[in-house]
């Protein structure tokens, strides 16, 4: 019998990467961008990349198409509907399975989303006998679609600080005010409720060096949370959080 790495590194891989969901899944949770070398490294210790393809609206993501191609990895456009929601989830299903039909020698699927709309597809993909894995940041990968998948890549920056102490020295107080009153006055514009995700790319934008994590917090909508003016909810799948201002 051969020995488990050997046939691991027989594989041959196509990665189809759900470019807005692993985006905003790593700034909910960690406050940066994804590393889309992490992304592939991850994906090589599974065997040899076919193909891998990163599907998104590059002109709301343009700054990133330059890391994608240092990186390896094939910009796909996918265009906003009227209602501004992503289709990247109908390209990668199109995508998939010509591919597939394309190319017969391809038998292991790894798709880089959290979005439970991918069900159909991993469940007609294992019907075909391919091996099928999610990579996602964790606590972000809807827990229908685990239950299709072969396995789960778990997806987090080279390094991660963790801190217990919540204690704010007098220049992170000023921050955190400033990061307050701009995001109320945002919420205040809008009128609406915010994706967290997008709140972030904000602070990001105003406060590069900030990191929710040196406060002790998980995710940035539990460091949200701790405002007393916003109010943060998530959708039905605990997927997804928004905030507003508490009425």
């Amino acid at each position: 019998m051969k020995h488990h790495n050997e046939r691991q590194l027989q594989n041959t891989i196509a990665v189809f990467i759900d470019f807005e969901n692993i985006y905003y899944s790593s700034l909910n949770n960690y406050g940066e961008e994804p590393d889309l070398m992490i992304i592939r490294n991850l994906c090589e210790k599974k065997g040899g990349i076919a193909s891998i393809q990163a599907f998104g609206d590059w002109i709301r993501f343009n700054e990133q198409i330059n890391s994608l191609q240092t990186s390896g990895i094939q910009p796909v456009f996918t265009p906003l509907s009227r209602a501004e929601k992503s289709s990247a989830d109908t390209f990668i299903c199109v995508y998939a399975m010509k591919l597939l039909m394309q190319n017969q020698n391809i038998n292991t699927i790894i798709l880089v989303s959290g979005d439970r709309d991918f069900i159909p597809l991993l469940n007609e993909l294992r019907s075909l006998g391919k091996n099928t894995f999610l990579m996602g940041v964790p606590g972000s990968i809807s827990r229908d679609l685990v239950t299709v998948a072969d396995g789960v890549i778990k997806y987090e920056p080279a390094k991660i600080v963790h801190k217990e102490s919540k204690s704010l020295q007098t220049q992170q107080k000023k921050v955190i005010q400033q990061l307050e009153q701009s995001i109320i006055a945002l919420l205040k514009k809008e009128k609406r409720k915010i994706n967290v995700a997008t709140i972030g790319i904000m602070i990001k934008r105003n406060h590069p060096s900030f990191n929710h994590k040196e406060f002790g917090y998980d995710k940035l909508s539990n460091f949200l949370d701790g405002f007393s003016k916003i109010k943060v909810e998530y959708d039905e799948d605990k997927l997804v959080a928004y905030a507003s201002l508490v009425k």
